[in-house]
């Protein structure tokens, strides 16, 4: 097995030394009080701040001051934030705690981008880290790699200071949240608006008007502007989240030579949180259906989508919004996912393939495409010769190891009844058991029939939701979500590539969700990302030898499949959010327990298959011995070093909220999977078949067969969508 150096080549020398000189130079040029075309002041305006001879910091939304020095950010290059609360002061801050920077003024800063302080916005103070000699992270990664430090560990290296910042944002924001939250009422807080940006200007290369300076928001409508609680709170998380954003903003960004956003988008609302601040008034955008956020909140799925397409979709256009429903869920899918689509009426209509394909945007425009010629309006109904359909397929995946390996649910939506007997019932919760599914249901339009759907999800470990007419579907559809994350914390970033609309540029967004752990239980707070573009050029990085390994780690961290807490309590309790007719038979608890944060799989650890924890996902472990020939002693092994994927972990109540994942892996602390093991299957983030970095590739993903998992449960999110007489 390759495993590290021998996987990464020297560089393409002139460009890197081209580089390295900038950074000499920028080095060169710095002294202790700036440099000389942007030199440090003192800002008199943190005068209004200081309380009994201390310089006061207080957070958005928090009562509790900290004290910081009176002397800081004035005059000097230092590391001001070293060691101070509340972002700077934990066991592994921020790359940024540690670099010098000083106040500027704005108007004596040439050549420079100085940024607006966000601790302390009524003074008017700016700020910056170049005027220090501070070259962004990649700079000095890119030195270190010059000067033939090309080890597996160093080049990953770049992607751990990404980590950092995903970590430092998600801690602060949800620390400060349930600070803000404790507080009970909140008051509105002051805020950059997206729509009109006032400050905007028109840059070339993000052809658009843009604010580098500060961090602003687009708040949805339907809550913009509303003197509530909810809009209070919106209007404080902008704040909270604009500190870390801005201190990585002036670190790291270089907004006049590459277009690279920081943005969070909250569960609650759908509103847009970012940096830069840009003019922007979108009329029909939803953040919490792109790829980057499901693909940031949920682990790997696969998806099989199974519509309606008999006659009555001929009524009220139904049919048209069968269309548009399936492209909604296609929007919600990424790189990672697997996706199929059956259309059926009295039979298989039409089948996009025999078995799942990857989600890729390419193979999501061709089903697009697809699904535009077909006939949606013929025939009968017959759910049970769809859902053999849906099944077989599943079973030709397995086999042909295309497949995420991970999640797995059924999402069964109608708005009329289904002729099921009970063999029907019995029939789909075997399969749902064998195939570890879980089963949303939606009854659809005011005069739905919700029995078969209520039944369908209370047996099936799922959740059924009543949608009268005029509700807000997408809306709805969003909690498929939160059933995922509550039930799973993830703890390692989740990587994505898409081109932006606006500057035709490819982004590489890097993501991680956020909780409210405000209440009992811990749910989904929103969705915070860093695109890799903030820090690098992707586009460049990609004709380097090293790429192959960063591209290989990357997408090793994305497939991770994610260990679901389903417990009958914690159901019960998502159900009632849903509403009292989701409610199955039985109590609604008033709080629940949960995993032990600190009960963690090994992930250096190689079952004596040659499989990784996290592919037990779903699986029984106890059973490996007589279910999939492991001795003895390998059945104890993957038992004890797999303990979360294998459901061995203590359950406490209350809920920790205080505790949160903990070992998380470095990119750099281990070789790619497929340099360890054979056991691996599908695609890289670049669609190519997963392989270690300078080994040969396999032509297709058939060959990932091999590592399909140990069962016929596979790691398989499997959701069936019935969009038949979708309104009345």
């Amino acid at each position: 097995m390759m495993e590290g150096s021998s996987c990464v080549a020297s560089m393409a020398a002139g460009r890197w030394w081209v580089l390295v000189s900038l950074v000499a130079a920028a080095m060169a040029d710095s002294n202790p009080k700036g440099s000389s075309a942007c030199p440090c002041v003192e800002w008199a305006g943190l005068q209004d701040y200081i309380q009994g001879g201390q310089l006061m910091y207080t957070p958005t939304g928090s009562t509790a001051s900290h004290e910081y020095p009176t002397d800081y950010g004035n005059l000097e290059c230092k590391a001001h934030d070293a060691g101070l609360a509340p972002y700077c002061n934990g066991a592994s801050p921020p790359a940024w705690c540690s670099k010098p920077w000083c106040y500027v003024s704005k108007s004596n800063c040439a050549g420079l981008q100085p940024y607006k302080s966000v601790k302390f916005p009524g003074a008017d103070a700016y700020y910056s880290y170049q005027t220090c000699g501070q070259s962004n992270e990649f700079a000095l990664w890119a030195q270190g790699l010059a000067d033939n430090s090309t080890s597996a560990p160093e080049v990953t290296k770049i992607l751990d200071v990404v980590l950092d910042y995903l970590w430092s944002t998600r801690d602060s924001l949800e620390e400060e949240y349930v600070r803000m939250m404790a507080n009970g009422s909140v008051s509105a807080c002051s805020y950059i608006n997206f729509c009109p940006c006032v400050e905007c200007y028109y840059n070339a290369l993000w052809q658009e008007k843009i604010d580098p300076e500060a961090v602003g928001a687009w708040l949805r409508p339907s809550v913009a502007g509303q003197t509530t609680q909810e809009w209070n709170v919106l209007t404080c998380l902008v704040q909270i989240i604009a500190t870390t954003y801005s201190s990585v903003a002036a670190k790291e960004g270089q907004p006049l030579e590459r277009v690279g956003y920081q943005y969070f988008a909250d569960q609650k609302s759908g509103s847009y949180i970012g940096w830069p601040t840009v003019d922007w008034c979108p009329t029909n955008y939803d953040p919490r259906f792109r790829p980057w956020y499901a693909s940031g909140s949920t682990g790997p799925k696969d998806v099989v989508i199974v519509v309606d397409v008999s006659g009555s979709m001929g009524e009220a256009n139904r049919y048209n919004l069968a269309r548009q429903a399936t492209g909604a869920v296609l929007d919600t899918l990424d790189w990672k996912d697997y996706v199929a689509v059956i259309l059926f009426n009295h039979g298989v209509s039409a089948q996009y393939s025999t078995r799942l394909t990857p989600a890729s945007e390419v193979n999501k425009d061709g089903i697009i495409s697809w699904l535009n010629v077909q006939n949606f309006r013929s025939g009968g109904t017959n759910f049970k010769i769809a859902l053999d359909a849906a099944f077989a397929t599943i079973q030709a995946s397995i086999a042909a190891g295309s497949t995420s390996m991970c999640q797995k649910a059924i999402i069964f939506l109608t708005d009329g009844t289904a002729d099921m007997s009970n063999n029907d019932y019995l029939s789909v919760q075997q399969q749902s058991q064998t195939y570890d599914a879980v089963m949303f249901t939606y009854a659809l339009g005011s005069g739905a029939d919700t029995t078969v759907t209520k039944r369908l999800s209370c047996e099936n470990r799922g959740i059924f939701y009543n949608v009268p007419d005029g509700s807000d579907l997408s809306l709805i559809m969003a909690s498929y979500y939160e059933y995922f994350a509550t039930g799973q914390e993830i703890c390692q970033p989740s990587f994505t590539s898409y081109t932006d609309a606006v500057t035709n540029k490819k982004l590489w967004p890097v993501c991680l969700p956020a909780y409210d752990r405000a209440g009992a239980d811990p749910s989904l707070l929103g969705v915070t990302c860093m695109d890799l573009n903030m820090i690098a050029d992707p586009t460049a990085m990609q004709s380097e030898s090293y790429w192959d390994y960063i591209s290989c780690k990357v997408s090793d961290f994305t497939k991770t499949c994610q260990q679901l807490d389903t417990s009958d309590c914690r159901l019960q309790r998502l159900r009632a959010a849903a509403g009292t007719e989701s409610v199955c038979e039985g109590e609604v608890p008033s709080t629940c327990s949960c995993v032990d944060p600190d009960c963690q799989d090994d992930t250096s650890f190689i079952d004596e298959k040659g499989y990784f924890c996290d592919t037990w996902v779903g699986d029984d472990c106890s059973k490996a011995q007589e279910s999939w020939g492991y001795s003895a002693a390998g059945q104890q092994a993957a038992l004890t070093r797999c303990r979360r994927s294998c459901g061995q972990c203590t359950m406490l109540s209350p809920c920790p909220s205080t505790k949160r994942c903990v070992g998380t892996e470095r990119f750099s602390a281990n070789a790619c999977r497929a340099c360890r093991t054979d056991k691996v299957s599908g695609i890289d983030i670049q669609g190519r078949v997963m392989a270690c970095p300078g080994s040969t590739r396999p032509e297709d993903t058939s060959a990932g067969a091999a590592g399909a998992a140990h069962s016929s449960s596979m790691k398989l999110l499997f959701i069936v969508v019935f969009l038949g007489r979708l309104l009345a």
